[in-house]
């Protein structure tokens, strides 16, 4: 009995991890680090969401949900650095490691 327990367990598990996987909007806000030194989600919070939006939905700036279809990695970077058309540079403020940091979660989003 406890081994069937265990496989129907497993199996709803397994299950439910496939479903959430399935999904097809790219999260807004960044839940993980992309560098294990950096917290893309405070980088977001602190440079980008006064004029990107807290689901990146424009309003000052414009939106960048997708902008990893428009934009290369590399591309995303020299903007970050910098701006352009309205957007200040952040070559200064920021580190190189947190400037790729947000350029590869950014150009995730497709």
């Amino acid at each position: 009995m406890k081994m069937r327990v265990g496989l129907v367990g497993g199996f709803l598990l397994v299950t439910a991890m496939s479903i959430t996987a399935c999904g097809n909007q790219p999260s807004a806000t960044p839940s993980a680090s992309v560098s294990a030194n950096v917290d893309v989600a405070k980088l977001y919070q602190n440079y980008c969401i006064s004029c990107h939006g807290n689901q990146l939905q424009g309003g000052q700036g414009p939106n960048i949900q997708k902008v990893g279809e428009r934009l290369t990695e590399a591309e995303i970077v020299n903007r970050i650095q910098k701006g352009g058309g309205g957007m200040p540079p952040f070559q200064v403020t920021m580190k190189e490691e947190e400037l790729k940091a947000l350029a590869v979660w950014l150009e995730g989003l497709k």
